[in-house]
């Protein structure tokens, strides 16, 4: 078990962990109430697919999760959000003071110091722990910057310290170096362990362009002496005469930066629980942190005068880091595509991109939001088989949200369904298809066409009738009620809870529930 930041426990298997999240637009309509405190744990290594009509709030999730609902008019009013053991919405009730005097008459008074804080945070976080890849790529990418320099930006801001290591490492490469790698690569039985174990010293000594010929080598030669002489040969030719003093005493300044955000993020959470010794202890290691900066004072200055020469060799590891990328993306000719606008691109290719940014710090946690939209068939299952594969070899979890029940039975491990921003059921993807419970659930199922149905036999397919409702003015109690064969009086009374039915199968229905709430 691990202790979060608030005292309580959670499964250490679970990366992404949701509770009560709300979320609304003020409007000079009313208030939209999007998100109706939807809860959501995401296990290491796992698919989770999120599904439902349009308008349920599936892609608000996914902005919420990641912070970005617009603000005007957007706004999480609370809940949490963890990603590993941090939360994301640490001191939400002090960004902002939410004043409701009516329907259309809302004060949104916010802390700008506060939120400027809370901003840096969250630049730490998005992009290196959780990312996510857009719906619209041709939206989403910026028209006026070249394909290869929006990538390399986020491997610039997340990926400075390992870069800045793997250089040095190369620069001061020595004969011992390379024996110990050759005695455990000749130690590997396994192929596939054999061809990780390549790539991560390449990786580690910033000479991952040459992986494949470095695999050849092992393949091609059984001497020892003769591999240790071309791996040397192979990392004399990429050095840079890179000036070691310098890039070493900015990656010491690029840790100590990153000593600033661990304290500013403690001392955060401990303002959110609000006990004065955690708060007291927190500026202490703050203050400590700013102190040392002092020590770093000289390499300012000359930073703001040398910078680009300074983060060159950084930049060349970058640009070698996005060819990769776009080659792991299957993306034909990679020198091309980096150098190529968005719009030089198809609509696949700039998919590709997106995905290979969304991968470019190796995060532990994807978001694909409708990711085939507007795509070809053939396209839309490359990119699906690229996810999937992806998650296997780097073993991100994936949440996938679609509106395609077809697309989510091949993708996922787990599955909620969402209706007008509440998760209404949720269950393993084979109890889902087999033994759906929720109405909405079943009757999502009946509309979908089935190739096994009679042959040559008119079959008319199911519909659920209605639409989903008007979130300034949702529904009493259950939101489905208006549209459920099955309502009762209760329904549009009291919002049921979404209980576990045994084996992880949750349902939010009186159907299975007891008047008092629990399910029978």
């Amino acid at each position: 078990m691990m202790q979060n930041s608030e005292g309580t426990k959670s499964d250490s298997d679970v990366y992404l962990r949701v509770e009560k999240l709300k979320t609304q637009f003020f409007t000079s309509r009313g208030i939209v109430k999007a998100l109706d405190e939807v809860n959501l744990n995401i296990k290491k290594g796992e698919i989770f697919g999120l599904v439902g009509e349009s308008g349920c709030g599936k892609s608000v999730t996914a902005q919420s999760i990641m912070y970005l609902v617009p603000d005007p008019p957007g706004r999480i009013v609370s809940g949490k959000i963890y990603v590993g053991n941090v939360n994301m919405l640490i001191g939400l009730d002090r960004l902002a003071k939410i004043t409701i005097k009516s329907e259309t008459n809302v004060k949104i008074k916010r802390n700008k110091r506060l939120i400027k804080r809370h901003n840096y945070l969250l630049s730490k976080i998005r992009g290196d722990r959780i990312s996510m890849i857009f719906q619209e790529p041709t939206l989403a990418l910026n028209p006026v910057l070249r394909v290869g320099d929006q990538i390399s930006e986020n491997i610039m801001l997340h990926l400075k310290i390992e870069m800045a290591n793997a250089i040095l490492r190369r620069e001061m490469a020595t004969r011992k170096d390379y024996e110990s790698f050759v005695q455990k690569v000749f130690s590997i039985g396994d192929k596939d362990q054999r061809g990780k174990e390549i790539l991560d010293w390449c990786e580690n000594y910033s000479i991952s362009d040459a992986e494949e010929l470095v695999g050849n080598i092992f393949l091609t030669y059984q001497d020892p002496e003769t591999i240790i002489k071309s791996l040397e040969f192979i990392v004399n030719e990429r050095k840079s005469g890179t000036d070691i003093n310098r890039l070493s005493r900015a990656r010491d300044y690029y840790v100590y930066q990153q000593k600033l955000f661990e304290a500013t993020l403690k001392l955060m959470e401990a303002e959110a629980n609000g006990r004065q010794d955690e708060i007291e202890s927190a500026k202490y290691e703050l203050n400590e942190a700013k102190r040392e900066g002092g020590t770093f004072l000289s390499f300012r200055v000359i930073n703001i005068f040398m910078r680009r020469r300074i983060e060159a060799p950084l930049r060349d590891a970058a640009k070698r880091r996005v060819i990769e990328l776009l080659t792991l993306v299957n993306i034909s000719e990679p020198e091309r595509a980096a150098i190529s606008y968005p719009h030089e691109l198809s609509g696949g290719m700039q998919q590709r991109v997106m995905i290979a940014m969304a991968l470019a710090s190796s995060p532990q946690m994807l978001i694909a939001d409708e990711p085939t939209t507007a795509l070809d068939v053939t396209t839309q299952a490359q990119i699906l088989d690229l996810i999937r594969n992806l998650n296997r070899q780097m073993g991100s979890s994936v949440l996938f949200i679609t509106h395609d029940l077809a697309v989510i039975a091949q993708m996922c491990n787990r599955v909620g369904v969402m209706y007008a921003g509440n998760i209404v059921e949720e269950a393993d993807v084979n109890t889902i298809f087999d033994n759906p419970k929720h109405p909405y659930t079943i009757g999502l199922l009946r509309a979908l066409p089935r190739a096994d149905r009679i042959a040559g036999k008119m079959v008319k397919l199911d519909t659920v009738a209605g639409t989903v409702p008007n979130l300034i003015t949702p529904p009493s109690g259950c939101r489905f009620h208006p549209r459920c064969k099955f309502k009762m009086d209760i329904c549009e009374q009291k919002k049921p809870e979404l209980d576990d039915l045994g084996g992880g199968h949750k349902v939010a229905c009186f159907l299975y529930q007891e008047p008092g709430g629990s399910t029978q």
